[in-house]
């Protein structure tokens, strides 16, 4: 290797994919934010907090629903749910984002999307438990609203989470049937 050459880096695999997340033709890991317009680098430090902010809609409801649940009204917990997302929510566009490297020179080559991430990056054996309890999910949390007779607003929230449940079963049901 002469001098001036520099040693390549190999690219670190990271476990983020969705709707915001693109590789570049540099084979970086990319957020992009819709209403800034601006994409940010993701490296492999900052991969925990960004799957948190990346599911933290899906994580405050799972916690309005448990507090409505266990020791609060259901206003009281949408009321609270609603508090708590618009204060993440600030923090992620204030802080966490302004952390994070702007990708300036951004060459957009895919989209990560979330078949593909658990097809290339998941085994057999790991994609079938996620589908079963994904899908054990969605029935346990509506027999769950109905065996504790919740009020209406805790059903909606129990069927939107049965929902969310069913995708992701459905998901990873389609993943292991594209996977060789």
């Amino acid at each position: 290797m002469s001098k001036g050459r520099k040693k390549s880096t190999p690219h670190e695999t990271i476990r983020l994919s969705g709707r915001n997340v693109y590789t570049d033709k540099r084979k970086r890991t990319i957020y992009y934010d819709r209403l800034t317009k601006q994409g940010y680098l993701i490296h492999k430090q900052n991969e925990n907090r960004m799957l948190f902010f990346q599911n933290r809609f899906v994580i405050i409801l799972f916690a309005a629903i448990l507090c409505a649940g266990t020791f609060l009204s259901w206003t009281q917990a949408v009321l609270a749910g609603v508090i708590t997302a618009v204060l993440v929510e600030v923090y992620f566009r204030m802080s966490y984002l302004k952390k994070l490297e702007v990708a300036e020179d951004v060459d957009f080559e895919r989209r990560v999307s979330s078949l593909q991430y658990i097809i290339d990056n998941k085994s057999r054996s790991k994609v079938i438990a996620l589908a079963v309890l994904y899908l054990l999910f969605a029935v346990l949390i509506v027999l769950n609203a109905y065996m504790e007779q919740y009020s209406m607003g805790l059903n909606v929230l129990s069927g939107l989470l049965a929902v969310v449940g069913l995708y992701c079963s459905i998901l990873h049901m389609v993943a292991l049937s594209k996977m060789k």
